[in-house]
């Protein structure tokens, strides 16, 4: 297992120090990027102290949101790895972080100014026993049908190594088709995925990080993080961004999600029965951004004129 290129800091206080032409081109032809530096000590400690009191509490369960990424729930014996998606759902508050605001920047460098943010969410490790996180690829969870240009920046809010879970990439995955995939143990009520060929793990590069540093990664780049052996809880925050949706060049399947039935799953189609399709919607009103208002009104807008044309040129 090979070490990262040693990171390069960014500045903390405006931004203004962003990635190097170098960076960007090394990140196109590898699939990802270490950084020793995105945010300082104090905003870092902010963020986990939040996060922190979500997990304790299992923000969102009952929507789906916190379930374990890593095993059957209704399983005591599964191993354990706690997630809450869209923590910013219950936290507004990090939405004003210096992460979000130097991460936003980031992913503009590196997408182009049409970056969007998409969504973001954290995973817990537990101590001792927290489980490792298999190879994948995120492009493996998405709608087949679309595709786009997404990134992950991922924060650990402690130090990260080899002892309690660092993540580790495949170079130049980003560059390949999207690889088959499986659930673990082929056990539908189990969130995760695995990528089980197609790459040689002895290729894999570790990122160890302080705190408030960050790795980037493509959507397409394989991924995984071994487990925590410390005795420490191992928390992360990540952001995602993505470039406008497009319909897939070919027809794509993935069998991998037919099937999925996992409790997360369940909780949350309840959830939405029950009247959470109204706040699902109002959550998309509020974070969809006004340049996408305006996209949406243009395509509606270019129909409604088609249809009138067609009409028009009809015969009287």
């Amino acid at each position: 297992m090979h070490s990262p290129t040693s990171p390069v800091p960014l500045s903390v206080q405006d931004g203004s120090q962003l990635l190097t032409e170098a960076q960007v081109v090394s990140f196109k032809q590898l699939g990802y990027l270490a950084l020793d530096r995105i945010t300082s000590d104090e905003d870092a400690a902010a963020i986990r102290a939040v996060l922190e009191e979500l997990f304790a509490r299992k923000a969102g369960h009952d929507q789906g949101a916190y379930f374990n990424f890593a095993g059957d729930e209704k399983d005591q014996k599964a191993p354990i790895l706690p997630q809450i998606m869209a923590p910013l759902n219950f936290a507004g508050q990090l939405k004003k972080s210096q992460f979000r605001h130097n991460a936003t920047l980031l992913a503009q460098q590196i997408l182009g100014p049409e970056a969007r943010f998409h969504t973001d969410h954290t995973l817990m490790k537990p101590p001792i026993e927290g489980p490792p996180t298999p190879w994948h690829q995120d492009e493996a969870f998405k709608d087949p049908k679309f595709e786009c240009d997404e990134i992950s920046i991922w924060m650990p809010l402690q130090p990260v190594n080899d002892v309690n879970g660092c993540m580790m990439f495949i170079p130049g995955t980003n560059r390949v088709e999207l690889l088959p995939h499986r659930t673990p143990g082929n056990d539908p009520k189990v969130h995760a995925l695995e990528c089980y060929e197609g790459f040689d793990p002895a290729t894999a590069v570790a990122c160890p990080l302080p705190a408030g540093g960050c790795t980037i990664h493509h959507g397409r780049t394989v991924h995984g993080a071994g487990p925590n052996r410390s005795g420490a809880p191992r928390y992360a925050y990540v952001l995602i961004f993505q470039t406008l949706h497009r319909p897939a060049k070919a027809p794509r399947s993935f069998p991998w999600m037919e099937g999925k039935a996992t409790g997360r799953m369940e909780r949350r189609q309840k959830w939405m029965k029950k009247g959470g399709r109204f706040i699902a919607r109002w959550r998309w009103l509020r974070d969809t951004e006004p340049r996408d208002y305006k996209r949406a009104f243009l395509i509606v807008a270019k129909k409604i004129g088609a249809r009138l044309s067609s009409r028009d040129d009809g015969p009287h």
